[in-house]
């Protein structure tokens, strides 16, 4: 460590020391980190002096795509309020980061994103004006709307599919898969979408939603058949047993994506970067496209999960709306086991 990085550290100590049981003092520095209303800028450099930055960056913690998606939504709900430009860097902390390039950058959103307002990295750097965001903001937002982790009043979801439309495309790569890949699924049809969440779902981790069952899911999906008329099924799940049943139940109807490792079961497989590489950069590919494929459906079942929240908010934020939507709610784990990344 340089001679100039120890002094900073030794003086940072002895300015703490002095200030030991000054009561306003260390109120206003523990404030800084938790207050979500309190904004420190940095000037950066004297470019882009019309704009005033905040730099959303991920929450981490091993939370998943869409719960971070959801949460950058929210984010740039109160950059939007703050007059604020939203740029977007998913770092180390996020689940689905390569330690390599990916798409030629570190930046995980943009493997898939093009980054809002067309900034680039650089603009921050040279930035007069730059905040970067805390969590405690994007959970103000999703107070004031007074729901849970995974419920959304309408109200919300439209607010969210506001900021969708406004500020997230994706890259011209990544569309061009999802195109790619959804053209042999959706063309004059009527599809019903099913997302089964399985697999992890079953574990019962604390606070995530109460795992939907298989038979459940097929009894909604028949009464949406009764009430509509669907020439297609197309079914997002983690589970090669609700693809079999799915299909015993639904012969000729049901369609899926066949590149997905599907567990057995309760069983889950994490693979390596030497059995797959960009390992998660794929996984976080899958989702995505799960995500949108459930969007172009013209109807829903499924259970609670940020995944289903974000197919509602980008259904909104194309102006339309799902024929039928059925999403089964069995609550939420209290008493759960703790999820571990």
């Amino acid at each position: 460590m340089s001679e100039n990085k120890w002094k900073k550290r030794i003086h940072y100590v002895l300015k703490a020391a002095k200030h030991f049981g000054d009561e306003p003092y260390m109120d206003f520095f523990l404030e800084r980190e938790v207050n979500p209303l309190l904004l420190e800028f940095k000037q950066n450099g004297s470019g882009v002096p019309d704009k005033k930055v905040m730099l959303i960056r991920e929450n981490g913690n091993g939370w998943g795509f869409f719960a971070e998606v959801r949460a950058m939504l929210a984010k740039m709900v109160f950059a939007e309020r703050f007059g604020l430009t939203p740029y977007i860097e998913w770092g180390s902390a996020f689940l689905y980061t390569e330690k390599q390039l990916v798409n030629g950058t570190h930046n995980a959103f943009e493997y898939y994103f093009k980054q809002p307002n067309g900034m680039t990295k650089q603009d921050v750097l040279e930035s007069s004006y730059v905040t970067e965001s805390k969590s405690a903001q994007g959970v103000v937002i999703e107070r004031e709307f007074k729901r849970d982790t995974y419920e959304m009043t309408a109200e919300y979801q439209s607010k969210l599919a506001e900021m969708y439309r406004k500020y997230i495309r994706l890259n011209e790569k990544t569309e061009k898969m999802i195109q790619n890949d959804l053209k042999d699924i959706f063309d004059n049809s009527k599809v019903l979408g099913v997302h089964f969440r399985g697999t992890d779902y079953k574990a019962g981790y604390q606070n995530h939603p109460v795992a939907v069952q298989i038979e459940q899911t097929i009894t909604q999906v028949k009464k949406s058949l009764e009430k509509n008329i669907f020439q297609k099924i197309f079914l997002a799940t983690d589970e090669k047993n609700a693809v079999e049943r799915f299909e015993k139940e639904f012969p000729g109807k049901v369609f899926y994506f066949q590149d997905v490792y599907r567990g057995e079961g309760n069983t889950s497989v994490a693979f390596s970067q030497s059995d797959r590489p960009n390992h998660h950069y794929r996984l976080g590919y899958e989702v995505l496209r799960d995500m949108y494929a459930l969007a172009a459906c013209d109807g829903l079942v499924a259970g609670l999960s940020q995944v289903v929240n974000c197919a509602r908010i980008v259904k909104e934020s194309s102006g339309k709306e799902y024929d039928t939507l059925c999403i089964i709610n069995n609550g939420i784990n209290v008493n759960g086991k703790q999820f571990a990344k």
